[in-house]
């Protein structure tokens, strides 16, 4: 028996202890070794395995050996199963292989249909077959019924399909095998293969199949592409036949060598007549050149050229106007062979442009006169360019325009424009009367047409001659008849043989003078009413200027009365203060010398009546006599000085109002304008808020100045006035000084200077300026920017009369904004005197 472990392994592994013993170790089943994965015993394959062995290994060897864990399947002999579960696998296997063997014969036996069915196929197939393999390799082949002379009918295969033909065509298989095998789908080409008999044309399909392997079917496709080349050349034959265009072909010399059988029909030769011609003959001469430098770009450049247009020669003389495309043809090397091109007819569509173009000019011309008419109504530039524009339109040698003077003594035709050539001789000078031009002149004034294809049919003889005279070979005169009643011609003449006159060119100078005649009756009527409304203008515009005139006048006479009337109230309160103020100023001297003796008693009294008795003595000490000795004077002095102030204010107010002075009178200009300032001295004074404004006086060297005094007075207030607001406004508003600059001293320069004959006087302040617009109006009336009932908007305006038209002087101010502003005054050192 085996030890316990023994059997406790052989427990663990379902084998009996029957299975093990007397079991050689090659019997035991294979899944025993499979699962152990023990090496075989080291004895013998036969060798038994019994108990005793096992019992002889013992626990030791299950310890000690574990290549036996293994132990029991390296060493022994295990078997799995027994012969009924073998038995049982082994029927299982053998139906599964008949199943398959079955199968397997049902494959074969379809696979040899079809096989049998594709070499049937193969068989009727004209096509050429192909089997190849990834490299291009031939693995089968069929020559089917086309001849193949490339690829030898015998053993092909293994050899490859490039070397069997031409390299292009070669290269083309190999680009098609390429993408079949990268597509996995069918690929087409057609290529043209040389053969002895000629070049035929094959279709190449090729189908991708397992393994990388390609089938290739080639056909023959020459037959059907000679049956379409057929057909192609007999729809082409039957084109040109019957197409409406002429289709060429021409050598490199220029030589027709086809045209198409309808150039009979459209230019009258027979074919052979042309065929083998160079077409220099039935090209007109102008456009050879053309042509030829046509064909010398399309044969020198692969560009695509426009068509060109040339004139054929019909066959009975007649020219036709042809548009033509071209091309070449070139052989393999790139060489031109020949020239071939199509043509078609465009005479009608060139007679129509033409039509179409004299139409428009003619048009034009219309348009031209009625644009003139509406812009200028100038009639000598309307008949000029009518004149000039007929001439050049109708291609004649002259062209003029006649008035019919009727109402002179001796009616006569005058020309007043003509356009012509050079050579011929001019018409403006000559006066032509009904006796020399009697047929022209009464068809005129009946407002017939003179229509004269050739002058030697006229039958006039005296008419005839007149025309002669002046190189008339055909004539034609259109009359112009106005609303107005004057009477003109237009004249057309050709002098170089016979001119027929078209009715297009009749009825276009028939329009011109429907316009001319209208022309003349708007310009009369427009010069009408352009006196009638210069002549309203000029009245509306002395209206109105007599209408400002008056308004400023006004506005003047109110100033001036004012004026006039403070001047009154000023002399007349300078009158009443100049009379005590005189009597004052007169008898302060003799009350300073009354004064003076009586202090001088005084004092003799004080020298010989020493002491004085108490009564006297307590008087003197209540007057303070000495202190009133002392101070007398000085009151006498200051009533002196202000009595003198006020002889100079008052003397001041005489010559400011200069009432008693008329005209102009040579005068000192710095008196006047010093008396101004005197007047003014309180406004120059400092105020609260306002520092004093200086005065800086830089008098020139002036003799006396004629002119108006008062007036020029009146100037110095009005600009020192103005001057003395606007160094207010300046500090008032803020517009003096920047940031924390400090203001600057207001002053008002007041220079006078000679310049030639006039005296100059410049009023300048370094106030806060104006600007451009304001300067400009400056001078207007009622202009002011003052504040409402602060100013009027007279005082410069008044200023400016008295200067300019009252003087004959000059007056303009100079300013810019943060720059002051000056007035300047000049005027005639000497005035005309008044009448």
């Amino acid at each position: 028996m085996f030890s316990k472990k023994v059997q406790s392994y052989i427990n663990q592994i379902m084998v009996t202890e029957e299975e093990i013993q007397g079991n050689a170790k090659g019997d035991l089943h294979p899944a025993l070794y499979e699962s152990s994965g023990l090496p075989n015993h080291p004895g013998s394959n036969k060798e038994m395995i019994c108990s005793s062995c096992l019992t002889s290994l013992g626990e030791t060897a299950l310890n000690d050996h574990l290549p036996f864990a293994s132990c029991l399947l390296q060493c022994c002999c295990l078997h799995e199963i027994t012969e009924q579960k073998q038995a049982r696998e082994l029927a299982k296997a053998l139906e599964q292989l008949q199943a398959e063997t079955a199968k397997r014969q049902a494959v074969e036996a379809q696979l040899r249909q079809k096989t049998s069915e594709f070499a049937a196929i193969l068989q009727v197939l004209p096509d050429l077959y192909f089997r190849l393999d990834i490299d291009g390799s031939i693995l089968d082949y069929k020559p089917g019924k086309a001849e193949n002379p490339y690829i030898p009918t015998g053993n092909c295969q293994g050899k490859s399909l490039r070397e069997c033909l031409p390299t292009v065509i070669g290269d083309r298989f190999q680009q098609a095998i390429t993408q079949v095998l990268e597509t996995q789908s069918s690929v087409s080409f057609e290529y043209t293969l040389p053969l002895p008999q000629g070049k035929n044309n094959f279709e190449a399909r090729l189908l991708p199949l397992p393994d990388q392997q390609i089938i290739v079917l080639v056909r023959d496709t020459s037959d059907k592409v000679q049956a379409a080349l057929i057909e192609s050349d007999t729809k082409f034959r039957t084109i040109i036949e019957n197409a409406n265009n002429i289709i060429f072909a021409l050598t490199l010399e220029g030589i027709f060598s086809y045209v198409s059988p309808n150039w009979t029909e459209i230019f009258g030769h027979e074919i052979a007549e042309v065929e083998g011609k160079s077409f220099v003959p039935f090209i007109h001469p102008d456009d050879v050149s053309i042509c030829a430098d046509y064909f010398q770009k399309i044969a020198t450049t692969t560009e695509k050229q426009d068509a060109i247009e040339y004139r054929i020669k019909h066959k009975n003389g007649t020219w036709r106007w042809h548009t033509s495309n071209s091309s070449v043809i070139r052989d393999a090397n790139g060489n031109v062979l020949n020239f071939v091109g199509i043509c078609h007819d465009t005479t009608d569509r060139k007679q129509a442009e033409v039509a179409l173009r004299e139409s428009a000019q003619r048009e034009a011309l219309l348009n031209r006169l009625s644009n003139q008419i509406r812009a200028s109504l100038d009639l000598n530039y309307i008949v000029e360019t009518a004149v000039q524009e007929i001439r050049n339109l109708f291609q004649i040698d002259r062209c003029a325009f006649f008035w019919y003077r009727q109402d002179a003594e001796v009616p006569y035709w005058e020309s007043v424009y003509e356009a012509k050539s050079s050579f011929f001789p001019c018409l403006l000078n000559e006066q032509a009367n009904n006796a020399e031009i009697e047929l022209i002149a009464a068809k005129t004034l009946n407002r017939e047409i003179i229509r004269i294809n050739d002058v030697e049919t006229v039958g006039d003889c005296t008419a005839q001659q007149f025309l002669q005279d002046f190189g008339f070979t055909a004539f034609m005169s259109l009359p112009v008849h106005t609303q107005s009643g004057e009477i003109g011609t237009f004249s057309c003449g050709s002098c170089s043989g016979f001119r027929p006159w078209l009715d297009s060119e009749v009825e276009l100078l028939q329009a011109v003078t429907v316009q001319l005649a209208i022309a003349i009756d708007q310009a009369k009527l427009y010069t009408q009413s352009r006196i009638a409304a210069q002549t309203a203008q000029y009245k509306a515009q002395q209206l109105e200027a007599a209408l400002l005139e008056l308004q400023q006048t006004q506005a003047q006479l109110i100033q001036t009365e004012k004026m006039s009337s403070l001047g009154q109230l000023v002399a007349g309160i300078a009158h009443e203060i100049n009379n005590p103020v005189n009597f004052i100023y007169g008898n302060i001297s003799h009350a300073r010398e009354y004064i003076k003796d009586l202090l001088h008693l005084v004092d003799l009294y004080q020298q010989n009546y020493c002491p004085p008795t108490p009564e006297i003595h307590e008087q003197v000490y209540a007057i303070d006599l000495d202190f009133l000795k002392q101070d007398l004077p000085k009151i006498l002095d200051s009533m002196n000085t202000g009595a003198e102030r006020i002889r100079q204010i008052v003397l001041s107010l005489r010559n400011f109002s200069r009432l008693d002075e008329d005209g102009t009178k040579p005068v000192d200009i710095h008196e006047g304008i010093d008396s101004t300032l005197l007047l003014l001295q309180n406004r120059l004074k400092a105020k609260p808020g306002h520092s004093e404004i200086q005065v800086i006086r830089d008098y020139g060297d002036l003799p006396p100045v004629s002119c108006h005094a008062g007036h020029m007075n009146q100037v110095f207030m009005n600009l020192l006035t103005n001057a003395i607001d606007a160094l207010e406004e300046g500090v008032g508003s803020g517009k003096w000084g920047l940031g924390e600059e400090a203001l600057p001293t207001p002053q008002i320069r007041i220079r006078t200077l000679i310049q030639e004959d006039h005296v100059i006087i410049s009023v300048t302040d370094n106030g806060p300026g104006m600007t451009e617009e304001v300067r400009k109006r400056v001078f207007d009336p009622f202009f002011t920017t003052k504040p409402v009932g602060k100013g009027t908007g007279m005082g410069l305006s008044i200023s400016y009369q008295i200067v300019v038209k009252k003087h004959g002087g000059q007056i303009q101010c100079i300013s810019a904004p943060g720059e002051g502003a000056e007035f300047a005054i000049a005027i005639p050192l000497t005035q005309q005197p008044d009448s």
